[in-house]
């Protein structure tokens, strides 16, 4: 029998976002604690960090620089190594047109939204095994399904790529360490608002159930599969976009 109490440590990337701010306020009031990470503060972890106090340690990490969150596993690795879930919430995700496209925007898109999951999954892969228990969830998008539409190619094929588990997540699940991941469908986020009525209206007349979801409700699925609550999925791309 799993001791529930005893895994109830989390770190989330994207902790600023309104998605990750969800998230957050979900695995707290379950009790958890918080590393979050995040690159340009926000309301969002100042709020966490007033409402909740020691009970969230948040971070500044540039997750273009490779290096800098490598460094910072390397200089945290006792606090690191009792974490017992992974949330990847973190993405960069500009709006370019494909044919202006360069390589330099590939690689961005993919060292922030891809290197990064690489090298934190790696450790914490090792790490939860030691302890028996861990549970590993990664933000994808719907984008994925449509190629990326004409503006977020790069954003989408470094989300493709983030569903790409290595083999090895099969021996994981022998130590009880579950990855999954989310591919996230148009949300009522500080971003969707932003592009006004026009735009939102055509968005949502393309999802049936003619609506954007609601952030609680995508950290509803985050915390299921990164939690204690799931108990036998694994390896899994879950689709979470109201039918789209």
């Amino acid at each position: 029998m799993i001791d529930n109490n005893k895994f109830k440590k989390l770190l989330i990337t994207g902790a600023n976002s309104s998605i990750g701010y969800a998230a957050c306020k979900k695995y707290l009031k379950s009790g958890y604690e918080i590393t979050a990470l995040y690159n340009n503060s926000s309301n969002y972890v100042d709020k966490l960090i007033v409402e909740h106090g020691c009970k969230i340690k948040a971070h500044s990490i540039n997750l273009n620089d490779a290096h800098q969150l490598s460094e910072f596993i390397k200089n945290n690795q006792d606090c690191l190594s009792n974490i017992s879930v992974f949330v990847h919430l973190a993405a960069i995700h500009k709006e370019i047109e494909y044919e202006n496209l360069t390589a330099y925007d590939l690689i961005e898109h993919f060292t922030v939204n891809m290197v990064s999951l690489f090298i934190l999954t790696q450790f914490f892969s090792k790490t939860m095994s030691k302890n028996l228990y861990g549970r590993i969830v990664v933000a994808s998008s719907i984008g994925v399904k449509y190629g990326g539409g004409s503006i977020s190619y790069a954003y989408s094929l470094s989300k493709h790529a983030s569903e790409f588990f290595p083999n090895m997540h099969r021996k994981w699940s022998q130590n009880n360490v579950l990855i999954n991941a989310i591919r996230i469908g148009a949300t009522n986020t500080d971003h969707i608002k932003s592009l006004g009525d026009k735009k939102n209206k055509h968005r949502v007349s393309m999802i049936p159930m003619r609506r954007f979801a609601e952030p609680s409700e995508i950290a509803n699925e985050i915390y299921h599969l990164g939690s204690i609550n799931n108990t036998f999925t694994t390896g899994q791309v879950v689709t979470v976009a109201g039918g789209e």
